[in-house]
């Protein structure tokens, strides 16, 4: 509720910006042209006029260095204001003098109108002509870009990348991201999801790799930043199945390859699938293909209802866990099934709490629902009973393991 009561209550700030944007945007509709640009301008004129092109061409360099309208003229100003729940954004074309005006006037509003204190801290002033901004985990950056020439309809040649908005993915974002599957910069198998079957694996990686890319579907840089985490991604899960089924990657690939048309050219690569049984008959699932290409509208490539149509097997998946005969913890596997046990917690969210209010040390178990994403743990008696008791799974297992031997 706390997302819609937002935004009921601030639907005033929405209309005191519509006001105040309204009140400091001017008429004018373009700015004027900049001065030292055109005087270099004109160099180039009387140069191509006498013959000396190549003063010419050296002075369309110089120029190409500068804007060609005024950045700093007071007669255009623009402001722009976007929020989405409690985070708001104030975009100015204007002086910094009026952006401390605007930020005063919308605090005052707040603590007045609505009883609520603008965070000076949080509510920074940035130019964003050296400086990004951070905005519901987007970069919005200004491009400086001089060396992109485009052509108009009338054959001119313009630096249409220059000076435009743009939305970018945050470095420190695709590094968190990777911190599970990446280690010393090199892929490396998932501990906690080595005892997973491959179909879940399967799904678990693409439900990954799809959230990222469909959130940051709208940034400039998508496909280079998101193609980063795909590469380890990848990598990542061979890895973990070839440590799940103990060989190398290569016996992964050749296993579970599924024969794919390559973006670019004629032929075919291979990328992991999975076969899995429907009632339509057999269907195989691959890993993440999808060209990560920018979109200019959200939630581009979905059908008519706004969903994603993504093939998902439809299993019980728990008596597929069951019947698979392996404890998820200590990847015990025996053919009586009467020696496993479902170990499972009303909230997920719960136990992450409860250990992190402690401080204390986070149990095996605790770590594999978290990075499984699951409620459920298929596990063997007795590691069921060491969760039951706060023992150490592995302690009690060694124990058991030296029992049984002598």
């Amino acid at each position: 509720m706390s997302p819609i009561l937002a935004n009921i209550y601030l639907h005033e700030l929405d209309l005191c910006m519509k006001k105040i944007c309204e009140q400091h945007t001017t008429a004018k509709r373009i700015r004027k042209k900049y001065q030292p640009y055109q005087e270099l301008n004109m160099q180039r004129y009387y140069a191509r006029k006498n013959g000396d092109y190549v003063h010419a061409q050296a002075l369309l360099r110089q120029m190409r260095t500068m804007p060609s309208i005024d950045p700093l003229d007071r007669e255009y100003i623009r402001v722009n204001y976007t929020r989405y729940a409690d985070d708001f954004v104030v975009m100015i074309n204007g002086s910094k003098s009026l952006a401390e005006q605007i930020r005063k006037e919308i605090g005052a509003f707040l603590q007045q109108e609505l009883q609520l204190e603008l965070s000076m801290e949080k509510t920074l002033i940035t130019n964003v002509s050296d400086q990004k901004v951070r905005f519901l985990g987007y970069e919005i950056a200004k491009s400086l870009e001089n060396t992109a020439i485009t052509t108009d309809t009338r054959g001119r040649k313009k630096r249409t990348a220059n000076g435009t908005i743009q939305l970018l993915v945050p470095g420190d974002v695709v590094r968190e991201k990777l911190k599970p599957f990446v280690a010393n910069g090199k892929a490396v198998h998932h501990n906690a999801r080595i005892n997973v079957p491959a179909l879940d694996l399967l799904q678990q990686y693409n439900a990954e790799i799809r959230g990222l890319y469909e959130y940051y579907s709208l940034a400039t840089d998508v496909s280079t930043k998101i193609g980063k985490f795909r590469y380890y991604h990848y990598y990542s899960l061979l890895k973990t199945v070839a440590r799940k089924e103990k060989c190398s990657i290569k016996k992964v690939v050749d296993k579970y390859g599924v024969s794919v048309k390559v973006k670019q050219g004629t032929g075919t690569r291979k990328i992991f699938g999975v076969i899995y049984e429907t009632k339509e008959g057999p269907k195989t699932m691959t890993y993440f293909n999808e060209p990560l290409k920018k979109k200019d509208k959200p939630h581009e490539g979905r059908n008519a209802n706004g969903i994603i149509e993504t093939v998902i097997p439809q299993r019980h998946q728990i008596l597929d866990r069951m019947n698979a005969g392996k404890c998820e913890l200590c990847a015990h596997e025996s053919a009586d099934l009467t020696e496993f046990e479902v170990h499972h917690v009303r909230k997920l969210k719960d136990i992450k709490q409860k250990y992190a209010k402690r401080g204390s040390h986070v149990p095996n178990w605790v770590l594999a629902m978290s990075s499984l994403n699951r409620k459920t743990l298929v596990v063997c008696k007795p590691c069921h009973d060491a969760i039951h008791s706060g023992t150490n799974v592995h302690s009690i297992k060694n124990a058991v393991k030296g029992k049984n031997e002598n």
